[in-house]
């Protein structure tokens, strides 16, 4: 028993961040978010300890990890998956949510919740990138421009054009030919963010989405993404406070629950 009382915490190994979150079983009490790397298991140990530092506490009652790189960490109590760990963070958040699409750095995956907040079905892309984080950030990267920047650019378009490239390689020559041509940098950017978004939604569609509709992950911090993830699902798209920590979260709570 710690001066917050019976705290937990959840860690989300992602293959592009690792987020920490301690949780008092009403409210974070401290979030931290650093880079993977090539280790994951010292990154999870790390964002955790900045976690903990950060409200004076050395340990907590139970730590739940989620992510990619969950089997690394032998420090947790309990491991989960993504899928459970974000249905269970944005049942808290949004709790009247249906639909849920998280874009992480490798992969995409569309949840469908009940009533409950429970996982009822999924789909998951974890074998294209074409769906995923990195391909935008690799499309930025081409155009030579921060993702920030790149999202930023692409919300300025009128008039995207189609992508149709899925690998990775072949999206770069795409666009750097579309560039070439003197199609407006803008619309190649928007260009980018719609054919991920309509793979995200055709993958989602075989779910049977339906509204309220939410969005997690860090590339939910993208402007222009949510919008085109909202014209492409037909709905309207929420996204929570701190998208990219909601894995983080879900898993605290888990670790809270499971006392």
């Amino acid at each position: 028993m710690t001066a917050f009382g019976k705290v937990t915490a959840g860690v989300d190994i992602g293959s592009r961040t690792t987020k920490a979150i301690i949780w008092d079983g009403a409210k974070v009490l401290c979030r931290a978010l650093i880079s993977t790397g090539w280790t994951p298991e010292i990154s999870a140990d790390s964002a955790l300890r900045q976690a903990l530092e950060s409200v004076g506490l050395k340990k907590v009652e139970r730590t739940v990890v989620t992510g990619y790189g969950r089997v690394t960490a032998s420090f947790a109590d309990e491991t989960i998956t993504e899928i459970t760990a974000h249905a269970r963070g944005v049942a808290h958040l949004l709790p009247e949510t249906h639909t849920l699409i998280d874009i992480g750095g490798q992969d995409s995956k569309a949840i469908i919740l009940n009533g409950d907040g429970m996982v009822q079905d999924f789909a998951m892309n974890d074998r294209c990138a074409a769906g995923s984080g990195k391909f935008l950030e690799f499309l930025a990267h081409s155009m030579g421009l921060s993702v920030e920047a790149f999202s930023q650019l692409a919300y300025m378009s009128r008039s995207p054009v189609q992508i149709s490239s899925i690998c990775t390689v072949f999206a770069e020559s795409e666009v750097l030919s579309l560039l070439a041509e003197g199609v407006a940098r803008e619309d190649v950017a928007n260009g980018v963010h719609r054919s991920i978004a309509r793979r995200v939604a055709q993958m989602a569609q075989s779910l049977h989405p339906r509204s309220p509709a939410a969005f997690t992950g860090g590339v939910a911090l993208n402007v222009c993404m949510v919008r085109e993830m909202s014209a492409a699902l037909d709905m309207q798209i929420q996204v929570p406070e701190w998208p990219e920590f909601t894995g983080a979260l879900g898993a605290a709570i888990i670790a809270r629950e499971g006392w």
